[in-house]
């Protein structure tokens, strides 16, 4: 048994070894190995891992070298995934040339996938968020997985608008931010990679757009405050609020209402998408002045308004809410044969009293019969305040005369005391 054994392995490690060491080597030279050229990529496999180097199957007759250099450039998460196994691009540096060992990089070989990744989104018009990571004179600089991109300050919108000293403040407080943008240029050869931000802008409005429609009720930010209207930003698209639909009640300036940063909500009213604008209407969401009158006043109630105009059949009367009612000239106050001559004109204050109340006609009845004249109201109350001024001048007298009388009638006590004391 043991003399089988003996001439099997006599007969593995005899002819038929070195048989199989020849084969070997002849199928190792006929295998379609493709020798690597200095510049290729390649997809390698890990099969070491040293302290400072790293060995790699580059599918070449050699196994390729990673050198420490190009290992203390990676990151510290591709460090962490350097085991054996592991399958990473590589670019050939040196090949192997009689003795030469075959170099290649892992770092450039992400590179090239990089660059690969970025001319696909150029062809995609891909929109990424990157993080600024420094500025020049020219523009912002951005991190695009390990390589670095140029957004000229042209293609920033933050930047539009600034000059000198303004942008480059602006420019360096945005160092650190996240900043929409599309690959506008990929240039490997000269390592140029540039960024758009404008484009980024515009690609995503035009996205934003198709997703809003009229009679949508949306919610955005006061960007913008002009004589004629509010700017409001709507995620990326921007839209306007006349003046006239701002609030039911009249308003001079937008600035009365609003302020930049001011949340806003409103109705779109209408999308103009080849152009862009978007019309919207915070009226429509707020409660009409017709809804709020019933609710805060009642038929029969007297209250205050103010005249803003005077027509041949009565005078119209606008009210604390902000609508306007007609008093009719049978309902005016009749003039008095005592009562000094009064007409009423437009700014005017007037008392009246609320006689119907129509919200789905927006009709308002008023009437000023019956009812004291603000005229009256204030000489009432100016006669009330001179009785009251009266008053308290008769009050102070006859206080400061209460307090002098003690002094009087003490005189006479000091010779009554002083006879009862002769008496005694």
């Amino acid at each position: 048994m043991q003399l089988e054994k003996d001439e099997t392995q006599h007969a593995m490690n005899g002819p038929a070894a070195d048989d199989a060491a020849v084969l070997f080597a002849e199928l190792l030279e006929e295998y379609p190995y493709t020798e690597p050229k200095r510049g290729d990529i390649r997809q390698g496999t890990i099969l070491w891992v040293g302290d400072d180097s790293v060995l790699m199957d580059v599918g070449a007759k050699r196994d390729a070298i990673v050198q420490r250099q190009d290992l203390n450039r990676l990151d510290e998460s591709i460090i962490a995934g350097l085991e054996v196994g592991a399958e990473l691009p590589v670019l050939v540096l040196r090949t192997a040339q009689k003795d030469d060992e075959l170099i290649v990089s892992i770092k450039r070989g992400l590179e090239d996938q990089v660059w690969q990744t970025a001319q696909a989104a150029m062809d995609d018009k891909a929109v990424m968020e990157l993080t600024v990571i420094g500025q020049n004179k020219g523009g912002l600089l951005v991190d695009y997985e390990g390589l670095r991109g140029f957004v000229p300050s042209s293609h920033v919108p933050a930047l539009r608008y600034l000059r000198n000293d303004a942008r480059e403040e602006r420019k360096q407080e945005l160092i650190g931010t996240e900043m929409p943008v599309q690959v506008i240029e990929v240039d490997r050869r000269r390592r140029r990679l540039v960024m758009s931000g404008r484009a980024a802008a515009r690609h995503m409005r035009s996205q934003r757009l198709q997703e809003l429609e009229a009679g949508q009720i949306v919610t955005g930010v006061v960007e913008n405050i002009t004589n004629f209207g509010v700017f409001v930003n709507l995620d990326g698209v921007t839209g306007l609020v006349h003046i006239s639909r701002l609030d039911w009640q009249r308003v001079d300036h937008p600035s009365e209402l609003f302020e930049a940063g001011d949340e806003i909500t409103a109705r779109i009213d209408s999308i103009d998408r080849d152009r862009g604008r978007i019309s919207l209407n915070r009226q429509a969401v707020t409660p009409s002045p017709w809804e709020v009158l019933p609710t805060v006043h009642d038929v029969g109630e007297i209250i205050e308004g103010t005249v803003t105009n005077v027509v041949d059949f009565g005078i119209f009367v606008r009210i604390d809410v902000g609508v306007e009612g007609l008093v009719h000239n049978s309902e005016l106050q009749p003039q008095q044969a005592d009562a000094p001559f009064y007409a009423p004109a437009p700014g005017d204050t007037v008392r009246v009293r609320i006689l119907r109340i129509d919200p789905d006609r927006q009709r308002l009845a008023l009437s000023m019969r019956d009812i004291e004249p603000m005229w009256q109201v204030a000489d009432d109350a100016e006669a009330d305040a001179e009785t009251e001024m009266t008053e308290t001048e008769v009050t102070e007298t006859e206080v400061t005369e209460t307090e002098s009388e003690p002094e009087l009638d003490s005189e006479p006590v000091q010779p009554e005391a002083d006879a009862q004391a002769e008496t005694a």
